[in-house]
């Protein structure tokens, strides 16, 4: 939170007992230099709204690495990759990062926040996400992804956020979305979802749910009434028109 200016301090990587770096709201630019990925002793690190750019470096070797964020930077290529267990924080929205989500990042059984809206990723989302089971907040909207959700994602049922908008998912509708029981947010419009829309009876039992967003999909059929009863503060969905997409009695807004 300074106005600080010029390139990363490349001396810093020479600090063998380093366990917070915070130089996040600055000005910094330039290339983060492989071997910050090498800090063996790194906790925390925050270097969210600057000015980097160039591909980020692997963190195999960070081992104790517990928060991660590069956020609002112009970071470009392939997401990196992490050796710690005890990765709880990433954050890498807001860059121009590109290919796919590695299958390794369900091998973090600590992370609680998986944050990447707003670049350009274009896989499918890896079946193998579903393993880290103690994520609260998935954020993947704004994003080029692509393919059918996988059944296994219903593991993830701590999930309290979960935004899947803006991308170009398909498939059916996800009927098991009601085992993500702590479900607060939901967001899946503006993607290529189709068929009949097909909730499953657990939906219902989404007594945390405020926001569930499906709107601009290929959707038709009925919102039901026990999701109407859930008394939703945002409900979204195609259906304005006559005959409309989908039947939506309840709908705070219709599309």
């Amino acid at each position: 939170n300074n106005r600080f200016t010029g390139a990363f301090p490349s001396s810093t990587i020479s600090l063998n007992n380093l366990h917070t770096l915070l130089i996040d709201n600055n000005a910094i630019g330039g290339t983060l230099p492989a071997l910050i990925g090498m800090m063996k002793t790194l906790v925390n690190l925050r270097l969210h709204k600057n000015d980097f750019y160039g591909d980020l470096p692997n963190f195999s070797d960070a081992i104790l690495l517990e928060t991660a964020h590069f956020d609002d930077n112009f970071f470009k290529g392939p997401l990196p990759q992490f050796g710690s267990q005890r990765l709880r924080e990433l954050y890498l929205d807001k860059n121009s990062l590109t290919g796919a989500i590695p299958i390794s990042y369900g091998g973090h059984p600590k992370l609680q926040i998986l944050s990447a809206r707003n670049n350009d990723l274009n896989s499918t989302i890896p079946a193998s996400l579903a393993s880290a089971t103690n994520l609260g907040v998935l954020d993947l909207s704004y994003n080029k992804l692509s393919g059918e959700l996988s059944q296994n994602l219903s593991q993830l049922t701590q999930v309290r956020q979960l935004y899947l908008n803006n991308n170009r998912l398909q498939g059916s509708f996800p009927s098991w979305l009601g085992s993500m029981k702590n479900l607060e947010i939901a967001h899946f419009n503006n993607n290529l979802f189709s068929g009949d829309l097909q909730l499953g009876y657990e939906f219902e039992n989404l007594d945390y749910l405020t926001e569930f967003t499906i709107e601009f999909n290929q959707i038709d059929g009925m919102v039901p009434e026990d999701v109407c009863d859930l008394l939703l503060d945002v409900l979204t969905a195609d259906c304005w028109g006559n005959p409309a997409a989908v039947d939506c009695p309840c709908c705070t807004k219709c599309f």
